[in-house]
């Protein structure tokens, strides 16, 4: 056998060589001799030493160097089995021709096709074997997952959905069909603008409207990418898709919730912006503060006109030194004021009316009325105070007239 190994060594190559389809096959062609080289004399060394192990551990290192530069552990196989079919043959012949030692050579040489066979039917049974546990694990997690997960062929056909998105959908036949029978008809143009984009980056996040079976739809955040070959063509298509209903739902109590805090703020600041306070008998003050507007104005002549009737004042001195601008709308506030408290009995006297506030009043030609007006809060006091002291005195003395004889 040692004599004929020339001539083996070109069979080999001659029956070993295959058309190479993909890079990885083609760089692994590149190396072809040295490969069958050593297989070769790995073959020889088996049938010469009868050491099946140190065979069994070249099979071994020859499957990890091939996986170690992207190649394809079986196809390194069906080269080792084409190879020693070779050997055999060779070997055969060399027994047909009476040469020394070739029964014996061929005997070894099955054993260590043996050997090799069993090598790497376990090494292929243990990669068949943990792969079928990760598979076992994937699949847990993915029927296990909040999340809707769907899975389809390049064409958007459905190969998988797990249970979380059939539920979302409602209907086991999630699980098949095309992606867009599961989008709203609305969200068509987008979904294909998605698929576009996603087609030509590798993948889409967003928010897009979906539709359940009994024809309700939701909205949910998306996650979609493309898994490619490694010649770059799509293979398939996933989604990720989270439900956002309860999210909005969440949303939209917390907007409510705000607005109600809002409108709760709004009114405590009403109430505080317009006090109605009362200084002595007959006489209430009402101090603003902040800017006047037509939101405003109503309350305020309601908290006035509901104290007048409450205490029965004769004065309501509106004190209007915290009111940062007075125009022709706030002037025009004013006198709505005076005239509701007129009708049920009681006098506005305004103070708190600065040079500069007077002036704007003139500019406007506003006209108050005939509504007292002081330039201080305290002149303003003791007007109302004194008025309502003349009226009192004044009702005192008609009572003590009596009626004449």
């Amino acid at each position: 056998m040692i004599e004929r190994r020339p001539g083996i060594l070109a069979r080999l190559e001659r029956t070993s060589a295959e058309p190479a389809s993909t890079e990885a096959e083609k760089d692994d062609t590149s190396s072809l001799r040295e490969e069958l080289a050593a297989s070769f004399d790995a073959w020889i060394d088996a049938t010469e030493s009868l050491d099946p192990g140190a065979l069994e551990a070249w099979v071994e290192h020859i499957g990890e160097a091939a996986e170690a530069r992207g190649g394809d552990t079986r196809g390194v196989l069906r080269r080792l089995e084409r190879a020693g079919q070779a050997l055999l043959d060779a070997a055969l012949e060399a027994l047909e021709q009476g040469v020394p030692g070739a029964d014996t050579g061929a005997r070894r040489l099955v054993g260590a096709m043996n050997t090799a066979a069993a090598a790497f039917n376990r090494a292929f049974r243990a990669e068949a074997e943990e792969g079928a546990r990760r598979a076992t694990v994937l699949r847990a997690v993915t029927e296990n997952a909040p999340d809707g997960i769907g899975i389809a062929r390049a064409d958007g056909t459905v190969v998988y959905a797990n249970p979380a998105f059939c539920a979302m959908m409602g209907s086991e036949e999630a699980s098949r069909g095309h992606f867009a029978d599961f989008v709203h008809p609305d969200e068509h143009t987008k979904l294909a603008q998605m698929a576009e984009i996603a087609e030509r980056t590798g993948n889409w996040e967003g928010c897009l409207r979906y539709q359940r079976a009994d024809g309700t739809s939701f909205n949910a955040q998306l996650k979609a990418f493309r898994v490619r070959s490694e010649a770059g063509e799509t293979i398939a298509r996933c989604v990720l898709v989270r439900d956002a209903t309860a999210e909005e739902r969440a949303a939209a109590e917390r907007r409510a919730l705000e607005e109600e805090i809002q409108k709760a703020q709004a009114a405590a600041l009403r109430e505080l912006a317009a006090p109605l306070l009362p200084l002595a008998e007959g006489v209430l003050a009402m101090p603003l503060v902040g800017s006047l507007d037509a939101s405003r104005t109503p309350r305020i002549i309601e908290l006035m006109l509901e104290g007048i009737t409450r205490t029965g004042a004769g004065h309501v001195i509106v004190d209007i030194t915290g009111v940062p601008v007075v125009d022709a709308e706030v002037a025009e506030s004013l006198v709505r004021a005076a005239r509701a408290a007129e009708l049920v009995g009681a006098e506005v006297v305004l103070t708190g009316v600065r040079g500069a506030v007077a002036k704007t009043l003139v500019d406007l030609d506003v006209d108050l009325g005939g509504m007292d007006t002081w330039s201080t809060l305290r002149a303003g006091v003791a007007h109302a105070i004194g008025h309502e002291r003349q009226k009192r005195q004044m009702r005192r003395k008609g009572r003590g007239a009596g009626p004449s004889r």
